[in-house]
């Protein structure tokens, strides 16, 4: 599937602490993260674990169907990775569709990290993430 001008439309594709859907369909982000701080007891930073919240929505618009979002990480050295792939579909007009998930993933370099969002294998948007590494004292 490739981008048309009449949908499906990106509105929402950040990294957070927790998302909290409503009855209503109404979202709440809590604390939106686009820098995470690495505490160490050595002068290099080892592979760490991380955890956060993906939440990716986009507005069906004319669209309809099944698809699937994709998410890339690209180290700040360049190496890129798939890391997941979610199933979505589209009922059309002004619907939401998505992923709002908890996601686990390493980092193993210092520097800018980008999380590259696909939709049914093509590039839609890239998420920052700076992985900054400080010694605990």
């Amino acid at each position: 599937m490739a981008y048309y001008p009449t949908g499906p439309f990106l509105t929402t594709a950040v990294f957070c602490d927790e998302a909290k859907q409503d009855k209503d369909g109404s979202l709440t982000l809590s604390r939106i993260v686009d820098r995470i701080l690495i505490a160490g007891v050595g002068p290099e930073m080892p592979p760490t674990q991380v955890v956060m919240t993906l939440v990716v929505i986009f507005r069906s618009g004319q669209f309809q169907g099944s698809s699937q979002i994709t998410l890339n990480q690209i180290s700040p050295s360049g190496r890129s990775a798939s890391l997941f792939v979610f199933p979505t579909f589209f009922e059309g007009d002004d619907h939401g569709a998505g992923v709002i998930a908890k996601v686990s993933f390493v980092v193993s370099e210092v520097g800018l990290y980008w999380f590259e969002v696909l939709l049914a294998g093509q590039p839609i948007t890239r998420i920052p993430l700076r992985v900054l590494y400080g010694v605990r004292r």
